[in-house]
This record gives structure tokens, sequence and C-alpha cells, in this order.
């Protein structure tokens, strides 16, 4: 199935729907504001909305409000959305954008951590 089209603000809420549990829009907007975005409510349920509609996110009613959670083709759309950054970046050099992730200096040491055990684990698998 193609990746359905996302602007910057679409991919920004989705990668904020972490996990299993649903979460509110006034959450999500908390979040947003948290990161230095500051943005209406309803724009926030548009967003949420049209995931909705592209079937990226799941929502469920709440008493009087909606909770949405990550689709299950959520990881594929971000696995695909990564793919498309990193031809479009990087080219054929698959280890490049790793290398720039790792030159974030925003990256804190237990960050840099959870990455290593990643990889370590991947290592593992590989028997290396």
């Amino acid at each position: 199935m193609p990746l359905p089209a996302m602007g910057p603000l679409e991919m920004r809420v989705l990668g904020l729907l972490r996990g299993a549990e649903p979460q509110s829009v006034a959450v999500i907007q908390a979040e947003l504001r948290a990161q230095g975005t500051e943005l209406a409510y309803t724009t926030v349920m548009t967003v949420l909305k049209r995931l909705h509609d592209k079937s990226l996110v799941t929502r469920h009613k709440d008493s009087r409000r909606h909770l949405y959670a990550a689709g299950s083709r959520t990881p594929k759309i971000k696995q695909g959305i990564m793919s498309r950054v990193k031809q479009a970046l990087f080219q054929d050099d698959r280890a490049e954008p790793i290398v720039a992730l790792l030159e974030d200096e925003r990256l804190s040491t237990d960050e840099l951590c959870a990455l290593r055990g990643i990889i370590d684990a991947k290592l593992k698998e590989r028997g290396a």
C-alpha cells in the first residue's frame, strides 16, 4: 500500500502517538506546546481527524471526547517516511542517516546508551 501524503504537522502529531495508550486532543496539544508549537485545539483536532481519515490512527469515543492512538500501519508508515528521507538526503549510504542522528548534540547520554543497546542487540542477533 502506498504511503499517504502527509504534511509536516501530520508527521509531528503521528510521532506523538507512541505506545498503545490512547490520547486526547488536549494531551497532544499540550505536548506540541511543550515542544514550542502553539496550536488551537481545533487545529490539533483537525489534524487528528485527517490522520484518522487516512487510517493512520484509531479513535474511540470516551464520554464527549475522542481518544486517538497510533494505528497498526503506523510503524510501516514511519519506516516508509524514513526510507524516503534517507533516499533523498543520503542516497545509497545506509549508515550516514544514523551518523547524522548521532551527531545531534541534543541527544542525552541515556538516549545514546539506548541506541547502543539497540545496536548491540542487532549484532547479537546476527552472531557478531
